[in-house]
């Protein structure tokens, strides 16, 4: 009588791999030749690698039934394959499309993403920070919190990659934002080629940072640009966005303005709305630019005219900025470009026509 031991039934499709045991990219190396580490390269998208060894081995993984371990490859790579990523508020317009981005581009590269909201307090950023170290992430992402203060305390605490989105000027810290100033300078031209003369900037007092970046490169822009002309500059402290737009406009009114823009599209939301409802028209009577290209204002009464920022992009890159740092490689800021989006809240100066 033989005895059988159960390794006789072997696929014969997988040399050396016991039929109900989990594939090992060691068995892949074997059947593709090459090594181990030529395998875990090319199954995590990553550089030094040809494309047709990587679409071959991944094709062998395939056919062998491949399913990817977190707990073996933090093993390997000593990584836990995990992003912290830091923002204000998930829940913000602004911020979805970031996020959306980050994620997509995290798993499509076997990254886990955990989210953590500051809600702009110094205290949970200490918090959130100490509990990212505890987790040991393998990088963090910090969202356009819009103080300094996130970044000196994340900085000073993990020894992770750090890279911000959306916030220039930071310093020693990678970052991928949008070009503000050459965005904000579009916009300025394309009031001025309407006949506008009269001009205003409405921001905003609790984000000082792209508050300053962006005021300043409005009233660059019009001083090149207008030869004969006003400017009103008019830096809101209501508690809303919604509302600094509604009460910039008694003052914009007051000053002969009749083309906006403002610091961002809630607060071209409420300027909007407060024109409207005080009987003015736009764009016939006030041409109005927003800062954002959130989704919902192409949907609006009036459709806005906006400064598109590349939201999903920003996070895709920053995704790609930390895997690049996690390989040692050399990581430069990266300033996209943004794009004027006209609709039909602007329109011709009133008193050209």
């Amino acid at each position: 009588m033989v005895e059988r031991t159960g390794h006789e039934n072997m696929d014969k499709e997988k040399p050396g791999v016991l039929e109900d045991a989990p594939v090992s990219i060691y068995d892949i190396a074997v059947v593709a030749g090459v090594s181990p580490s030529t395998v875990s390269r090319a199954l995590n998208n990553r550089d030094r690698i040809g494309k047709v060894t990587q679409e071959r081995i991944r094709a062998i993984a395939g056919q062998m039934g491949y399913q990817p371990s977190s707990v073996a490859r933090s093993l390997v790579t000593n990584r836990t394959m995990t992003i912290g990523v830091v923002a204000p508020f998930l829940g913000e317009m602004f911020i979805g499309p970031i996020i959306d981005g980050i994620e997509a581009n995290a798993e499509k590269n076997g990254y886990q993403v955990v989210f953590s909201t500051s809600r702009y307090d110094p205290d949970r950023e200490l918090m959130i920070a100490t509990h990212l170290q505890q987790a040991r992430v393998d990088a963090v992402i910090i969202v356009t919190t819009h103080q300094q203060q996130t970044y000196e305390i994340f900085t000073r605490i993990l020894s992770v990659p750090i890279v911000v989105i959306g916030q220039q000027g930071v310093s020693d810290i990678p970052l991928v934002a949008m070009d503000d100033a050459a965005a904000i300078r579009q916009g300025v031209e394309h009031l001025h080629s309407l006949g506008h003369r009269h001009f205003a900037f409405v921001g905003v007092d609790d984000r000082p940072a792209s508050n300053n970046v962006r005021c300043n490169a409005f009233t660059n822009a019009f001083s090149e640009i207008v030869c004969d002309g006003s400017i009103w500059i008019d830096i809101r402290r209501d508690p809303r966005d919604l509302q600094r737009g509604a009460a910039s406009f008694p003052g914009l009114i007051e000053h002969g303005v009749t083309a906006v823009q403002c610091y961002n599209d809630l607060v071209a939301m409420g300027l909007l709305h407060a024109s409207i409802r005080a009987g003015y028209r736009v764009p016939e009577d006030l041409s109005i630019i927003g800062f954002d290209d959130l989704e919902i204002v192409s949907s609006l009464v009036v459709p806005l005219t906006t400064i598109h920022q590349p939201r999903q992009e920003l996070g895709r890159h920053a995704v790609d900025m930390v895997l690049r740092m996690l390989d040692d490689r050399v990581v430069e800021s990266l300033v996209l470009p943004g794009v004027l989006t006209i609709r039909e809240s602007t329109g011709t100066a009133s008193e050209t026509r």
